[in-house]
């Protein structure tokens, strides 16, 4: 299967700039996820790859081969849309077939290709029915076995899990995953959700406003988010971002201050610049202990009161309201705090973000006092 490798890659339309200048390169047998928020240009740099939407400017590569103008059949993709796009008209084994019939496939071969892939989604019993008469998981099933049994070079997939309720999200994602397992096929995958980025990749292309933020592993975009957008963007719950300002003091000692309040940082900073800048802190590493408790070597300790508590089964979620600003803590299922009770919210050194004002981030590693 080949590589895709995109260069220098942008698009306009009337004028504004849908993509800028991206350029990626997706290794053969990867599965890349292009995520981003609404109207990030995604889809867009997906349609791009597709042949379906030409480039004012760059190159797009496949293998060795420059098909920046080639058309959509020439490509050897497969590609699978978030509405299914099967024809009503068709049984689901002709739907199915319905590209290899027009390639000219013999009867036969059409027939063995579409029982496998039947048989590895579990199609089988459902061969004879009309997308009418399936559920939307059924549905999209059907469309990723019309891919698969064109055994294309390049998968590409539109947000394809979008119109489908949560359960039938985590299921369909397997399938996809276990397929791609099989396969080996070059894919990529388009999403908004960081939850299926995460979990699906192998790598992920952070996108904002049509350029590329971070290309990474999930493990690299969740420890060391290059800026302020991708720590926001990846993770769940959302990174807590408190906005202040960073004094370091002629002994390289840095302080934190937001709404009229300072904490000192027990970080050594010498090279970091005073000025504006923001804490993050993820609710998973965050712990509530007792307002009595010792403090915790190698901990930054912020004593707070509890606002408000969401229980929502494996989790519990608690908002303190710190000196600095409200913080969400992640907790186990079992927790005894109650509103205003008084605690200390405690988040290990290595676990801390600063971001300076420019929204990059600061590398704190090895800084701890």
């Amino acid at each position: 299967m080949p590589e895709v490798r995109l260069h220098s890659l942008s698009k306009s339309f009337a004028g504004v700039d849908v993509i800028r200048n991206v350029s990626v390169d997706i290794a053969d047998g990867e599965f890349c996820v292009l995520v981003g928020p609404s109207g990030s240009g995604k889809s867009t740099l997906l349609r791009l790859i597709a042949g379906l939407e030409e480039p004012t400017q760059g190159q797009i590569f496949m293998g060795e081969r420059d098909v920046t103008h080639t058309p959509p059949k020439g490509r050897d993709i497969a590609m699978v849309f978030q509405s299914y796009a099967l024809y009503p008209q068709l049984s689901v084994r002709d739907n199915m077939g319905f590209g290899l019939r027009l390639a000219g496939e013999a009867t036969a071969l059409i027939k063995q290709k579409v029982d496998a892939a039947a048989d590895v989604l579990g199609l089988v019993p459902l061969l004879d029915r009309f997308p009418r008469q399936l559920s939307g998981g059924q549905r999209q099933r059907v469309a990723m076995g019309r891919a698969m049994v064109r055994a294309p070079s390049v998968f590409l997939f539109d947000e394809p899990l979008s119109n489908l309720d949560a359960s039938l999200r985590s299921s369909v994602r397997a399938e996809i995953r276990a397929m791609h397992a099989r396969s080996k096929t070059t894919s990529v995958y388009v999403t908004h959700d960081q939850v299926e980025a995460m979990t699906m990749g192998d790598r992920i292309v952070v996108l904002r406003n049509g350029a590329v933020e971070q290309t990474g592993t999930p493990h690299a975009l969740y420890e060391r988010p290059v800026n302020r957008f991708v720590a926001g963007f990846i993770g769940t719950p959302t990174m807590n971002q408190l906005e202040g300002a960073l004094r370091v003091d002629a002994d390289g000692r840095a302080h934190f201050s937001a709404q009229g309040h300072a904490v000192d940082l027990p970080l050594h900073l010498g090279t970091a610049e005073s000025g504006p800048c923001t804490l993050g802190l993820r609710p998973e590493h965050c712990q509530l202990v007792d307002a009595t408790a010792q403090p915790v070597p190698g901990h930054l300790a912020l004593p707070c009161t509890i606002d408000s508590i969401e229980f929502t089964g494996a989790d519990t979620f608690i908002k303190a309201n710190t000196t600095i600003g409200e913080v969400t803590a992640k907790c186990g299922d079992r927790t005894s705090w109650k509103h205003a009770d008084a605690a200390v919210l405690q988040v290990p050194l290595d676990r801390l973000y600063l971001f300076d004002r420019h929204d990059q981030r600061v590398d704190l590693s090895g800084q701890a006092q």
